[in-house]
This record gives structure tokens, C-alpha cells and sequence, in this order.
């Protein structure tokens, strides 16, 4: 767990693509303060699984859209090296069957082409498809590697399902009311993260702050979104700053475009898509 590092020397070999489809879904938050607890009676147990759940669910309603294209740009910071700037594309396609992602490079110049395509469906494993030009063949590989900055794929797409969820209880983030659920991985699941802390706005629903912890109890990341896009139907985190504590880096996640089309060609979802894009 938590283990492997991201070469970004060999970018072009590596899984990366379910990072971005739940990017400004696991987001975090906070705006630099440490939040007040301001209730946190929560009745019995089953209440607060049922809270729990309920908020999150209306989490993933208003965030929910059957398309979506996206624009993501990543700044890395890691010790004793010079910032890493990437820019990438997401076209999202989201039913009841699940989600299918296509993700591409628009820079730096050298990867523009490259992509991924992320296939999640309930009840299923997540699937991670990259091309490789030199053998000729697709690849496909789990959630749990690590790429940007040593964030892992499965951390980003969430991967709400695998999680049972309680309500803690309301906190107030500079002076935003905001309500907190513990999640904790179901018996069975397969996951990196054994439990995620997330902090919800209570108005909109956007997620403030995530805290991932590790199998011993560690924190190993900080999600916190420090700007919010009022979109009258899908507000979103625009700018995520992630704290990596385990490999000591600052991941900047921003959102630099977001549209919701009437429908994306099947076609964009398909193999052959990754294929002619890094053979053009």
C-alpha cells in the first residue's frame, strides 16, 4: 500500500486515467482553518448510517450528469524538484451501468495523444486501459497504482460504494456550515484507503475537506478545496489542493473548463480511440 512512486519519465507506460474522472468528486477543502465543531449529536448507530448515506447520496445526485468534458490542470511540487505542470481533457459518459472516462494529454507536448480509458460499473472493479504504441497491444490495470504527485487512481475516482458511511456531526468552516461523514471500507473491499473523513458544504453539497487514512490509521492524504465554482446546476470544486504525506508533495488540481453536452459519440468511449490518438 502507498508504495510505489510515479516516474514521470515514463508517463507513456503508465495507468493514469481514472484519476481525473472523480478528481472534483473525493475533493477536499477547508479554506486554511481549522474547522469548529458545532453539533455533533448523531443519535443511535442507525441513524447515523442512514445520515450518513443520505449525504452522500445527494452528493453523487447533484454532481451526477449523463455527460461531461472536463479540462483538469495538475501543478506537482515535490521536494528538490522543479514544479510539473500537466493539462488534460476528460470526456465522461455516466448511466446506471456505471461510468465509462476518457482521459487525454493536451501538455506538456511530448504526451499530448496519450490517454486512458476508465471503466467502472457497480459491483465490478475498476478498469484502467492504456495503449502502448510500442507492442501494439492494450493494458489494463487496477485502481490502486500511484501517478501524480503519488496519488493513486482509486483515491480520486472515490469509489463511493466501497465504503460504509456514518454522520459525525456539523462543523462550521470559516463560517460556512458544513456536515461530516466517516467512511469505512466494507468487508471484502478492495481498496487502498481503509477510511476516508470527508466535510460536505451543507448548502450545495460540495465536498470541503477529505482526510484518507491507511490500514493502520495513518493519514497518508489532505484534500482541501479552496474554490468553488457556482455553477447554478452542478456547483464544483474548481481548485483542490492535496497534501501527499507519505511522499512528502503538493498536487494542485484545477478545473479549467467544465461543459454538459447532449450526448458524446460512442466512439469517444471505445479502444480504438486510445489507439488513433497516440498514432496521430
Amino acid at each position: 500500500m502507498w508504495l510505489q512512486l510515479f516516474n514521470f519519465s515514463s508517463l507513456r507506460r503508465t495507468v493514469i486515467g481514472g484519476l481525473i474522472a472523480f478528481a472534483t468528486l473525493i475533493a477536499a477543502a477547508g479554506c486554511g482553518s481549522k474547522p469548529a465543531v458545532t453539533a455533533g449529536n448523531t443519535g443511535t448507530d442507525n441513524t447515523a448510517n442512514d445520515r450518513g448515506r443520505e449525504i452522500v447520496g445527494e452528493y453523487l445526485k447533484r454532481d451526477g450528469a449523463p455527460f461531461r468534458k472536463t479540462r483538469f490542470r495538475f501543478t506537482i511540487n515535490e521536494e528538490g524538484e522543479a514544479a510539473k505542470i500537466y493539462e488534460v481533457d476528460t470526456w465522461r459518459k455516466q448511466s446506471v451501468e456505471g461510468t465509462t472516462t476518457l482521459l487525454m494529454f493536451v501538455s506538456p507536448p511530448e504526451d499530448a495523444g496519450t490517454g486512458t480509458l476508465t471503466v467502472e460499473a457497480p459491483g465490478k472493479k475498476s478498469v484502467v486501459v492504456t495503449y502502448s504504441q510500442a507492442r501494439d497491444e492494450f493494458r489494463e490495470s487496477d485502481t490502486k497504482k500511484a501517478f501524480f504527485g503519488g496519488l493513486t487512481a482509486g483515491e480520486l475516482l472515490g469509489e463511493w460504494d466501497k465504503f460504509d458511511f456514518r454522520f459525525v456531526g456539523e462543523k462550521t468552516v470559516d463560517g460556512v456550515k458544513a456536515l461530516e461523514v466517516d467512511g469505512k471500507l466494507k468487508s471484502g473491499a478492495d481498496s487502498a484507503v481503509a477510511r476516508i473523513g470527508v466535510v460536505f458544504r451543507s448548502d450545495n453539497y460540495v465536498p470541503l475537506e477529505t482526510h484518507i487514512f491507511a490500514s493502520d490509521g495513518t493519514e497518508v492524504r489532505t484534500y482541501r478545496t479552496t474554490a468553488i465554482k457556482d455553477d447554478p446546476a452542478h456547483p464544483y470544486a474548481q481548485r483542490i489542493e492535496v497534501e501527499n504525506k507519505v511522499y512528502k508533495s503538493r498536487t494542485t488540481i484545477e478545473v479549467v473548463n467544465r461543459d454538459f453536452p447532449a450526448t458524446i459519440e460512442d466512439s469517444m468511449f471505445s479502444r480504438e480511440k486510445l489507439k488513433a490518438s497516440v498514432r496521430k
